[in-house]
């Protein structure tokens, strides 16, 4: 019952635009731009009843807390606002542009709500205030208690707005956690903490997890039986099946992008090797065959292409497979001790981290090579990379603040924000797709 509530949570809520604005691009984001002032209202209570879920700010909160997190925006103090929610109207012409221009405010949303029994009924619009015009207008219905969902996809709506590529809030990351004890376990949550799932519970070492392209199951290696095996667990059922449980290693699986096949690393003859299995787990062939470890793949957005590590020239170093004809071209150069790539949405950059000092940093490379960009640069371990599904942001572990945790930082290194702080070791982030 309880995987099955996830799955609801993540797909129930229903969309409906309610008015046909005309298409207006705010281009006002981007490199060297400074962040854009915008006052996001708490929604004002349309029904009789009084608001015990504090959806009225609650909404608006989240939607605070995401354009805040993504970088873009300058979300201005609440208490300055001159208007009271609950007085003013929310529609164009019921309220004066002047009482939020006067405090700087460039964009404005604004809101209303109203619960009937268990559904929730939330309408949301933003403004442009200085040109006095609405730009977006939703309608959405749900459950009452996913008001935070709502104000997610809305958060989404407004970066479409000003970017032409919706953002990147109505996703989960999957990880790894000790927030238990000693032991990994792999959980699911919202960028904002919330909506937060065990997907293990078995007190071992559970590691690696990766998304299905549906969104819908996870694929993590755990050695509960001893032997460190995949598994596939499905949200909506919460069946947790046995994928590839072949004697020795079995980890870093990846779907590729079809959802056809899996990329793994398979410990054979006391060697490791990237082999592509099938969907229902069974070898289809080896794409790698050296002496060298090979380890930790990672598709291209079109799925002609592999990214690997192999030591195979002696040190840690990343390697492109064309999987079509298994050969292998190496990419980096620079650094003795490069792991853990991951092959950015976008296809033009690979992530992955270097150790530089003693310590552990991420960059970013052209898939032709060339320099490497270092994108985090304090005296800390910073681990684990894993791209957004729009490839604007990047998920990461860091121990920057004692324990590892997670964080979010823009494509470019900027912003860099912390996500967790369960008490344990927060690692191996996995980004979602966008769970529509």
């Amino acid at each position: 019952m309880k995987a099955k509530l996830l799955f609801a949570v993540l797909f129930f809520t229903l969309v409906h635009p309610f008015t046909a604005v005309a298409q207006v691009r705010l281009d006002v984001i981007g490199p060297g731009m400074p962040k854009y002032p915008i006052a996001i209202s708490p929604l004002k209570n349309a029904a009789t009843r009084a608001d015990a879920g504090r959806i009225s700010e609650g909404v608006a909160d989240a939607i605070v807390y995401d354009l805040d997190l993504s970088g873009w925006f300058r979300v201005l103090d609440r208490a300055t606002y001159i208007e009271h929610p609950q007085r003013s109207g929310d529609t164009l012409g019921s309220f004066d542009f002047k009482d939020w221009s006067t405090i700087g405010a460039v964009g404005l949303v604004k809101g209303r709500f109203s619960v009937q029994g268990e559904e929730l009924t939330v309408e949301l619009r933003l403004f442009d205030v200085t040109q006095g015009k609405e730009v977006i207008g939703k309608r959405y219905t749900g459950r009452a208690r996913d008001f935070r969902r709502i104000a997610h996809k809305f958060a989404d709506e407004i970066i479409k707005q000003f970017t032409g590529v919706a953002g990147i809030f109505n996703t989960r990351i999957a990880y790894t956690s000790t927030s238990g004890g000693r032991f990994k376990e792999i959980h699911v949550a919202h960028l904002d903490g919330s909506e937060k799932y065990q997907v293990t519970n078995n007190r071992t070492i559970n590691l690696s997890p990766a998304w299905t392209p549906d969104g819908k199951s996870i694929l993590y290696t755990s050695y509960k039986d001893r032997n460190p095996s995949l598994y596939l667990f499905d949200l909506f059922s919460g069946k947790d099946m046995k994928f590839s449980a072949r004697t020795g290693l079995n980890l870093g699986g990846k779907w590729s992008p079809d959802g056809q096949n899996v990329a793994v690393s398979l410990e054979r003859g006391g060697n490791s090797d990237i082999h592509l299995l099938a969907r229902n787990g069974n070898i289809m062939r080896r794409l790698t065959e050296d002496p060298g470890i090979d380890v930790s793949p990672s598709w291209s957005p079109d799925g002609r292409q592999l990214v690997f590590v192999s030591d195979r020239s002696g040190s840690p170093q990343l390697y492109i497979l064309d999987v079509a004809s298994g050969k292998a071209r190496r990419l980096t150069y620079s650094g003795s001790y490069n792991t853990s790539p991951d092959w950015s949405p976008a296809g033009d950059k690979i992530a992955y981290i270097s150790r530089v000092g003693g310590k552990f940093s991420i960059f970013a490379i052209g898939v032709d090579g060339g320099e490497p960009t270092r994108l985090t640069t304090n005296g800390f371990d910073n681990e684990d990379p894993a791209w957004s599904p729009d490839g604007r942001f990047i998920v990461f572990s860091s121990n920057r603040a004692g324990r590892y945790h997670l964080y979010v930082m823009q494509s470019t290194g900027d912003n860099q924000r912390r996500l967790t702080g369960s008490g344990g070791d927060d690692t191996k982030p996995s980004w979602s797709p966008r769970l529509e």
